[in-house]
């Protein structure tokens, strides 16, 4: 079984491949948190989409496709709650087909999991009736 990365080799090699964010991936707030951290990943990665530069886009999707099931689950977890279902990524666009298939289909489960109603009957109306009170005003 082939040892999987731990936390400092994850954020050596993504500052290594991506300098443009070892600042702020460094920065005293969010240097003790791997979700903060994944999570300025994750803004230069929606900048990148925001802004055309697929080339940019392709090369965080390979780093993250590389890396996905060779970290630690905390590592993994952040990548998959907080890179992957945070982009916002239109379906059919560009964008859409670089994603590798199996990050893919991972942000596909995330994003049906996100969608799919509670099975708590009290939750949800404790919900709908939070929505119906927003929507008055």
């Amino acid at each position: 079984m082939t040892k999987l990365k731990n936390r400092k080799t994850f954020i050596n090699e993504l500052v290594d491949t991506f300098p443009q964010i070892k600042s702020e991936v460094f920065d005293e707030d969010y240097k003790k948190f791997i979700s903060l951290q994944i999570g300025c990943f994750r803004h230069f990665t929606q900048n990148a989409i925001d802004t055309g530069d697929l080339k940019t886009v392709k090369k965080c999707f390979e780093f993250v496709d590389k890396n996905f099931e060779t970290v630690v689950f905390e590592i993994e977890n952040s990548l998959m709650i907080s890179y992957l279902g945070k982009l916002n990524i239109a379906k059919g666009s560009q964008v859409d087909k670089l994603l590798p298939l199996k990050l893919k289909n991972a942000k596909e489960v995330l994003t049906s999991y996100y969608e799919s109603p509670s099975k708590n009957e009290r939750a949800n109306k404790f919900l709908d009736d939070i929505k119906d009170d927003l929507s008055s005003f």
